[in-house]
C-alpha cells in the first residue's frame, strides 16, 4: 500500500467522521476540493463508489460504510498514540478559542482563562459569545459551553451542571402591575429571560402550561434580565441560586412559587473524541472542575449590582 493510498485513506475517514467536506477540512487544515480529489482519487483505486455527493447529499455506500469502520478506528488509535507523545511536552502552547453565552465568560470563564494564561504563559484563550454549535467548526471552536444539547454525532458533550429556575420580580413591579395568581395570567405581564424560547413551559397543578413569550424588552443576556428585573421592568424566569441572594435583601420576589418551572442545563461541548491538543485538555479539565461549584457561579451573576 502506497504512502498516498494511506494519505487518501485517511482524508476519507476524516470526511465521513465530520458529515462532509467542508466541515473535514477546517479539522484537518487540506482545502475541500482536495479532500474531494483524495476521495476520488481513492475511489479509482478500489473501483468502488466510497460516498454518494451532491450538493444536498454526503452518505457513505455500503462499501464506503465498510472501509470506514475498518479503518477509522485504526487511524484514531495510531492520532491518539501520536497525540499522547506529543502533548507529553512539558510546555502547553498555542491557541484556545472557546465559546459560550454571555453571562459565563463575564461571571466565571474569564477569570478563568486569566488565571490560566498565568500558569501557561506561552497559550492564548479567546473567548466568543454563542448560545449555541452551529458555527463551530466555521469558527474553529475548541470548547463550547451551551445551554441546550447538541445533536451533532460529531462532538462529544458533557454535561457542567444543572440548576432549578424559578420567576422572580422586583416589589415595586408587583406593587405596580399585581401579582399573579395563576400561570395563565402571566400572558398579561411583561416577562425576561435570557432565553430565546417561543414559550415558558410550565407545571402547574400538575398538569403542562404553555405561556407565550413575547416580550416587549429582549436581550440575550441573563445578568442583563436580572439587573432590569431588579429595575422593575418585570418578571423574569431565573436560576434559583441567583435568585436567592437577592431575595435575602427584598430586591426580588418569588413569583407563582407553587408552578414548577424547567431546569436550567449547561454543557461542554468539544469535538472528536481522540484527537484534542494537550493545552484544550488541560482547559477544559479546569472548567469541569471549578464549575464543580456551579452555585457559586449562578449566585455571583449581576452580584456587582448588589
Amino acid at each position: 500500500m502506497k504512502a498516498k493510498d494511506i494519505s487518501n485513506l485517511y482524508l476519507f475517514c476524516q470526511s465521513v467522521e465530520c458529515g462532509g467536506f467542508a466541515a473535514a477540512s477546517l479539522k484537518t487544515h487540506v482545502s475541500a476540493p482536495t479532500l474531494s480529489r483524495a476521495v476520488a482519487s481513492l475511489e479509482d483505486k478500489l473501483g468502488e463508489k466510497l460516498i454518494h455527493r451532491n450538493a444536498k447529499q454526503f452518505q457513505p455506500t455500503t462499501a464506503g460504510d465498510e472501509y470506514y469502520q475498518r479503518f477509522a478506528i485504526l487511524f484514531s488509535q495510531l492520532n491518539d498514540e501520536w497525540t499522547q507523545l506529543s502533548n507529553s511536552q512539558p510546555v502547553l502552547t498555542g491557541e484556545i478559542r472557546v465559546s459560550c453565552p454571555e453571562p459565563f465568560a463575564d461571571n466565571f470563564l474569564q477569570k478563568m482563562a486569566i488565571e490560566f494564561m498565568e500558569q501557561h504563559p506561552e497559550v492564548s484563550v479567546s473567548i466568543n459569545f454563542s448560545a449555541g454549535t452551529e458555527r463551530f467548526f466555521d469558527e474553529q471552536i475548541d470548547l463550547a459551553i451551551v445551554t441546550s444539547p447538541p445533536h451533532a454525532t460529531h462532538l462529544v458533550q458533557r454535561q457542567l451542571f444543572e440548576s432549578p429556575l424559578l420567576m422572580a420580580a422586583s416589589p415595586t413591579y408587583l406593587e405596580k402591575h399585581g401579582h399573579p395568581q395563576a400561570a395563565e395570567e402571566l400572558v398579561s405581564h411583561q416577562l425576561l429571560s435570557g432565553n430565546n424560547l417561543p414559550y415558558w413551559e410550565l407545571k402547574e397543578n400538575g398538569k403542562a402550561v404553555r405561556i407565550p413569550y413575547q416580550p416587549r424588552y429582549a436581550v440575550s443576556s441573563l445578568r442583563l434580565n436580572i439587573d432590569a428585573t431588579l429595575s422593575g421592568a418585570g418578571i423574569c424566569m431565573m436560576p434559583k441560586a441567583a435568585f436567592d441572594k437577592r431575595a435575602e435583601t427584598g430586591d426580588l420576589l418569588e413569583v407563582l412559587p407553587e408552578v414548577e418551572c424547567p431546569t436550567g442545563k449547561a454543557y461542554l461541548v468539544w469535538a472528536d473524541r481522540k484527537l484534542i491538543a494537550a493545552r484544550v485538555v488541560a482547559f477544559r479539565d479546569m472548567i469541569f472542575e471549578q464549575f464543580g461549584q456551579s452555585s457559586e457561579f449562578l449566585a455571583s451573576i449581576n452580584s456587582e449590582r448588589q
